[in-house]
């Protein structure tokens, strides 16, 4: 029988699983379309590295994702076979680092988890390589399979440092790590605290303990690992170069770090000005199981299984190396409370895949450690039964002791079935969509583009006919001239939105896989009012299907839209259509109701205070700008207090034109 533990064993397993990684997340990879934020990646990474670092300022995420998404894929621009005309294979090209991002991280599970115990590193390895959570984000053209690797990346190379602390060149590889993730995600800064969190439980466990090759030895079978005698050394004696070397590399990375402190402190300022009246991330009760449902794999016992598992593997763990088993416990416990200690809306929950490699790991120690003890209890019921001579009982035990084997299986095979859902969820279909209008569309044309989560950006990635593309408020801004040109060319009047409006003769709608709608005109329409009202009756079916569409893109499990944003910008689209069909009055109750829901949108807030004013009511109009400038730090300063006063003294004409100034100014 060959020995799991054998070298040459190990190693044919090992580049097994890659392979296996390697085609799951290749597998399909450009089957359907770009959608929703990789749209995004496409979008912007195409951009020149200078303007990019530009745009990610106010972007959600730093740019080296971006910059690396960019690197890779603009040799293909010179071609025009990204930016100008996307296909599958330039879909393929975005997607692809993310695939090499989630193989490179099982390769480092291994190594993270082979110290522990060789056969935990196989077993942790085939786990994340079938994890749903880690193959959908390696198919995805976005940052968290990226983050994952280099979080796991950066604390492989925290562990070699913490075994060899005097060789200098370990700990710069760990800073350079630690800053890639920084750059890569703002959670990064998670890692670098739970990384903070071991060297402070090392540090002070050292204190009572001896080594003889040092609390995270050298030995490559031993590794951080080692064995301890409870002795109380010299103080200092084995934790001082860790300390220095761990705080040499934080100060390095910080100083790595400098160009973007300003952004990120400006976002801090900012979500401490909005953060608390935008609301969390919900109740505790709901967002943690939605964590645990996240890091799978479903369906949700299976889940709470994993979970119990884990928590399994850190009280074994404990008990041989109670610090490592502190920063696992650490490495899920801060991501999982730190959305809800700040209350940020825009935690979700699905991208914490960078927890896997250590969290896994822990559950593949777990799996080995309990399947070790019961090969122990069984083995020792086959030789009793042996030697009373029960040979029919033995005969059934004796299959029972590669219960790991079978343990494993069971695991990993609850994995991949979940793997195949990630594989069977829809995505937006905008390839197709646009490829519709494209087909059927003319030049003399107008296509209107409804307002949830951005359709306008995503079917303009994909369509290349020549019918424009217009807000509803676009089309009713000169409604006369538009409907005489359309009479004029026999042109229609198409919509693409992510529902189905109303029936009706004058249109029919084509459904698209993911929820993408085409209405085809029907009937020729060119009377001014009755394109005034069809567009105004569109901007309000949109507001009404804002929730339960992000309702049932979230039960879907493909998207995690933020209903609030989703209706919010539907009112801001009905309100700009009613101003642009010269109904401002009838404007303000969306553009108000659309700040009550997301309050903190500084651009919401702007267009009420616009609209208050057009319709001649100042001092609503005094205080929505005031709300605008209050939650936009770039307006803040001395003119803002001059303007705020004048709000207070009831001086509302001089308090408008004052805010007039600052926003112009800036």
């Amino acid at each position: 029988m060959t020995n799991i533990n054998s070298p040459f064993t190990i190693h044919h397993s090992l580049f097994a699983i890659l392979l296996l990684s390697f085609a799951l997340n290749l597998h399909a990879l450009a089957a359907e379309n770009l959608w929703e934020d990789e749209i995004f990646t496409a979008i912007f990474a195409s951009r020149p590295p200078v303007e990019l670092i530009e745009w990610t300022k106010d972007d959600i995420h730093p740019p080296l994702y971006y910059l690396i998404a960019g690197a890779f894929t603009r040799p293909t621009l010179l071609l025009g076979a990204v930016a100008d005309h996307p296909t599958p294979a330039s879909d393929w090209l975005w997607r692809f680092p993310s695939v090499m991002a989630a193989v490179l991280t099982v390769a480092v599970t291994y190594k993270l988890a082979f110290n522990l115990q060789r056969s935990a590193a196989i077993t942790a390895a085939l786990l994340l390589a079938l994890a749903p959570i880690a193959v959908k984000y390696g198919q995805e053209a976005r940052m968290h399979a990226l983050f994952m690797f280099l979080s796991a990346l950066a604390t492989l190379l925290l562990f070699r440092a913490l075994a060899r602390p005097q060789q200098r060149l370990r700990w710069l590889a760990y800073a350079l790590a630690i800053t890639a993730t920084l750059y890569t995600m703002y959670f990064g800064f998670l890692i670098l605290a739970a990384h903070a969190g071991l060297i402070l439980f090392t540090i002070y466990d050292l204190r009572f303990t001896t080594c003889p090759q040092g609390a995270f030895g050298s030995a490559p079978t031993r590794g951080i690992y080692a064995p301890r005698t409870r002795a109380k050394p010299p103080f200092g004696t084995h934790h001082a170069p860790r300390l220095f070397g761990f705080i040499t590399s934080v100060v390095l990375t910080f100083v790595l770090y400098a160009p973007w402190w300003p952004v990120l402190f400006n976002i801090l300022r900012k979500r401490a000005a909005i953060g608390a009246i935008e609301g969390g991330v919900g109740s505790p009760l709901a967002f943690v199981p939605g964590v645990i449902r996240a890091l799978g794999p479903p369906p949700e016992p299976i889940a709470w299984g994993f979970l119990a598992l884990f928590v399994v593997g850190v009280i074994l763990l404990a008990r041989r190396d109670w610090p490592i088993a502190a920063f696992a416990a650490l490495w899920l416990a801060l991501p999982v409370a730190l959305p809800i200690v700040l209350g940020d809306p825009r935690a979700l929950q699905f991208r914490y895949a960078f927890v896997l490699p250590v969290y896994l790991t822990v559950i593949a120690y777990a799996t080995v450690r309990l399947s070790e003890s019961a090969n122990k209890w069984i083995n020792e019921l086959t030789r009793q039964a042996w030697r009373t001579e029960k040979q029919p009982l033995s005969s059934i035990l004796y299959p029972l002791s590669s219960i790991l084997q079978y343990f494993l299986w069971i695991l990993a095979t609850l994995s991949f079935i979940a793997v195949l859902g990630i594989y069977g969820q829809t995505k937006p279909d905008w390839r197709d969509a646009a490829a519709y209008l494209d087909e059927h569309t003319g030049p003399n044309d107008l296509i209107l583009i409804g307002p949830l989560w951005d359709e306008g950006r995503f079917i303009d990635y994909y369509y290349r006919g020549q019918a424009p593309l217009l807000t509803p408020a676009a089309l009713l801004t000169n409604i006369q001239e538009r409907a005489e040109s359309l009479r004029a060319t026999g042109g229609r009047v198409w919509a693409v939105n992510r529902f189905g409006p109303a029936p009706s003769p004058a249109v029919k709608n084509i459904v698209f896989p993911g929820g993408v709608v085409v209405s085809e005109p029907q009937l020729a329409i060119y009377e001014p009012a009755v394109l005034t009202e069809a567009a105004l009756d569109l901007a309000r079916q949109a507001v009404g299907a804002a929730y339960p569409w992000a309702a049932e893109m979230e039960a879907q499990g493909v998207l995690n839209p933020d209903p609030r944003t989703a209706k919010a910008g539907a009112l801001r689209a009905l309100g700009d259509a009613l101003v642009a069909a010269s109904r401002p009055k009838e404007a303000i109750a969306p553009y108000q109701t659309a700040v009550d829901i997301f309050p903190g949108w500084v651009d919401g807030f702007v267009v009420l205070a616009e609209t208050q004013e057009a319709v001649g009511n100042l001092p609503e109009a005094a205080e929505a700008y005031q709300q605008a400038v209050a939650y936009n730090l770039k307006w803040q300063g001395s003119a803002a207090v001059e303007a705020a006063a004048l709000v207070k003294a009831g001086q509302w004409a001089e308090a408008v034109e004052k805010y007039h100034q600052i926003i112009e100014a800036k």
